[in-house]
């Protein structure tokens, strides 16, 4: 009777022993069948994955192909990433004020408002392009880039077109950079020949059609384009070689003013009149064969090339201008 008590504790500790342990299993096994369910539904994934992938699959000459565009793209963004990082630099150049001019430009008057000299680069007011001549737009248009208002800052039907007469004459006869390719060139790069500022040069492009209108870079590449005899833009270059405002310029001056944007130093008419009259015999050319104008609207600026103010006359030892333009710009370079 004695030994009865003990045996009923011993039962019910036992019983404590299993319920404490109990937890401890249920834990496990969730762990197990959480991991038998994730493993499943691994499985079906993948199984499914395989499945859907398995629609695209290609084989014989599309295999091919497939692996060709593979290739291409990998190389073509690695690339991509290169040429950028090499482009990175020449982006800081934007964040200034790129709009103004750093030369000074003087016009000297006596006493009574007439002219006496100038110095520094020689360049006019703006002549909004709505102002200007048609045949002004169209003869700069077909020779340096005809489809300015049909690409994005880089023209690779008009590269590749460039490329396949340049090899045909085995020589450079055309080239293939746009309109904004050279106003970024003109803005913020040199006149180095390299495949670093080409890349340069491509995605400075990018960034004025991004941030310009095909109207805003028109007008600021016919301002800042260098056109000889020390000339910016396009209305001081018709007042310095034809005394005229280039609203009032006709097709032949127009053609010549066109021919100066390739080589001002080689085709400047003060300088070598024959050889600017040939270039703008080529820029009537172009008028026609870009569909721009008619050969019988242009026969008459053939047989009446352009004639230029001979400058030979105006120049003067007046050093005095010298000196004060000296002066000019060492107070202007202190000015904020």
């Amino acid at each position: 009777m004695m030994n009865e008590p003990r045996a009923k504790n011993t039962l019910t500790e036992k019983k404590r022993k299993r319920f404490k342990v109990s937890p401890l299993l249920g834990l496990d096994a969730w762990i197990d069948s959480s991991l038998y369910e994730l493993r499943f539904r691994l499985a079906e994934f993948w199984e499914d994955t395989t499945i859907f992938f398995r629609r695209f699959h290609v084989s014989g000459w599309r295999r091919g192909v497939v692996e060709l565009l593979s290739e291409g793209f990998t190389w073509g963004t690695a690339g991509s990433v290169v040429m950028l990082t090499l482009a990175i630099p020449a982006f800081h150049d934007t964040e200034k004020n790129w709009r103004t001019r750093d030369d000074f430009a003087v016009t000297f008057l006596d006493r009574y408002g007439n002219e006496i000299g100038q110095r520094g680069i020689l360049h006019r007011s703006a002549v909004p392009i709505d102002e200007l001549p048609d045949h002004v737009i169209k003869a700069v248009l077909a020779t340096e880039d005809r489809r300015f208002f049909d690409h994005f800052g880089i023209d690779f039907l008009g590269l590749s077109r460039a490329m396949t007469e340049n090899l045909r004459a085995n020589s450079v006869v055309q080239g293939g950079s746009t309109i904004t390719q050279q106003l970024a060139k003109n803005l913020f790069l040199t006149n180095e020949r390299s495949l670093d500022r080409k890349i340069k040069e491509a995605f400075l492009a990018l960034w004025l059609e991004s941030n310009l209108s095909k109207k805003e870079i028109l007008q600021t590449y016919l301002d800042r384009a260098y056109m000889g005899g020390g000339t910016f833009g396009i209305a001081a270059a018709s007042e310095f070689y034809f005394g005229k405002s280039v609203k009032d310029v006709n097709l032949a001056e127009a053609a010549m003013l066109a021919g100066l944007f390739k080589a001002p130093a080689k085709y400047a008419p003060h300088v070598n009149l024959p050889a600017a009259r040939a270039r703008a015999n080529v820029v009537l050319s172009n008028l026609v064969q870009g569909g721009l104008m008619t050969e019988g609207q242009v026969v008459g600026a053939r047989r009446n090339p352009a004639t230029v103010v001979d400058r030979a006359r105006s120049e003067s030892p007046d050093y005095f201008l010298d000196w004060a333009f000296d002066e000019i710009r060492r107070v202007g370079q202190k000015l904020p």
